[in-house]
């Protein structure tokens, strides 16, 4: 079959899959897309992604950026025709087209790419069972009445000796005014999909600061440092305020009575 001059032919097995990966990421580095290529198992070859890469940038399928905050690596996004390909092909996209042409995103790209690596931690460790992304998360929230509480950044289900268990999980890498974190701890209360949550920071000072609002919530939120997850996972320490002691995620997963959990931190 010929194909007319200057158009594409997607791959389903490599092309979608990598579409996907950065629609869902929303932002992405080359090398982050490349491992999570690899880790699923749709691309061995660097020099073969390589290729590909640069192929759906030039037919405008992936928009490509240089962001110095972002490092020396380009950071890319999906462009409208792949956004409106994969929205035809089932996937969760609420967000405009804008959003992603958009100038100024640097904020947004660090958020995106700093979660990238707490997934990719998780997957290259081999205890990820699932991974559902914020743009799936606000799809459920905005279109049907199943929705969670929030936007989280990501529902996860990890694998642990006690079975598959699930968490939501927020990435808050920048404070936010007080009255926006009132509201999530009220909001809470109303929460029917997930049974906890875990907060990870980079600092100890922010981790603090957010913790301060969910003393009070007995809805069970953990808080930790962003680096003991990339360096313990689930043996990361955790607390459920700024005034309690720690304990490890992994027992806060595996407790059949998260009240019992509670109680070993308080002591």
């Amino acid at each position: 079959m010929r194909y007319r001059k200057g158009s594409i032919e997607l791959n389903h097995s490599r092309d979608l899959p990598l579409l996907r990966q950065i629609l869902r990421s929303e932002f992405a580095t080359h090398s982050q897309l490349f491992e999570f290529m690899r880790l699923n198992h749709h691309e061995r070859s660097r020099k073969s992604f390589d290729w590909r890469l640069r192929r759906l940038v030039r037919h405008s399928f992936v928009l490509q950026r240089e962001m110095p905050a972002c490092g020396m690596q380009p950071v890319y996004s999906v462009g409208r025709t792949s956004a409106l390909l994969l929205q035809g092909l089932g996937e969760y996209y609420l967000l405009g087209p804008e959003r992603m042409n958009r100038h100024g995103v640097e904020p947004s790209a660090l958020h995106a790419i700093e979660l990238n690596e707490i997934h990719l931690t998780v997957l290259r460790a081999g205890l990820l069972g699932r991974w559902i992304p914020a743009i799936e998360i606000r799809s459920q929230n905005e279109l049907t009445r199943f929705g969670y509480a929030k936007d989280y950044d990501a529902i996860v289900t990890v694998r642990t000796d006690a079975g598959d268990k699930r968490f939501a999980l927020e990435y808050e890498r920048t404070p936010k005014a007080a009255k926006f974190y009132r509201a999530i701890a009220a909001s809470f209360a109303h929460e029917h999909n997930v049974d906890r949550i875990l907060y990870l920071s980079p600092n100890y000072d922010l981790l603090r600061f957010v913790a301060t609002f969910f003393i009070n919530s007995p809805f069970p939120a953990y808080f930790g440092l962003v680096r003991d997850w990339h360096e313990r996972l689930l043996d990361m320490s955790v607390s459920r305020s700024a005034i309690t002691n720690g304990v490890r995620l992994r027992a806060v997963l595996g407790a059949a009575d998260l009240q019992a959990a509670s109680s070993v931190q308080r002591s």
